[in-house]
C-alpha cells in the first residue's frame, strides 16, 4: 500500500479536478503509478488557503496527458470515492 498525499489548490495552473482527475508532472509519475487501487489524501497548503488535508480519494488509474508531453492525469475512481473531510473542532 503506498502512502500519497496530492497537493492541490483551488487557483491552480494545472487541469485538477479533485473528484475527477489529478494533473500531475512525469517525477511523480512512480508514485502515482504505485498508488493506483489505493486512497490518497488531498491537501492544501498553508499559503493557498485555509483547508489544509482536504479530502480523500482512490485513483483508478494514470494515463498521459493528452497534447502535453511529460505530464499526465491520475483519474480518480468514480467520483463516488472522493470524499470531503469536516475540520473538527475542539
Amino acid at each position: 500500500m503506498t502512502k500519497l498525499v496530492l497537493l492541490h489548490k483551488v487557483d491552480s495552473i494545472y487541469d485538477d479536478e479533485p473528484d475527477v482527475v489529478y494533473d500531475f508532472p512525469r517525477s511523480y509519475l512512480k508514485a502515482v503509478r504505485e498508488a493506483v487501487g489505493d486512497w490518497v489524501i488531498y491537501y492544501e497548503p498553508v499559503k493557498a488557503g485555509p483547508r489544509g488535508y482536504f479530502a480523500v480519494a482512490k485513483i483508478e488509474r494514470v494515463i498521459p496527458k493528452p497534447g502535453v508531453e511529460g505530464r499526465f492525469l491520475a483519474m480518480i475512481e468514480l467520483a463516488a470515492s472522493y470524499r470531503s473531510i469536516r475540520k473538527f473542532q475542539s
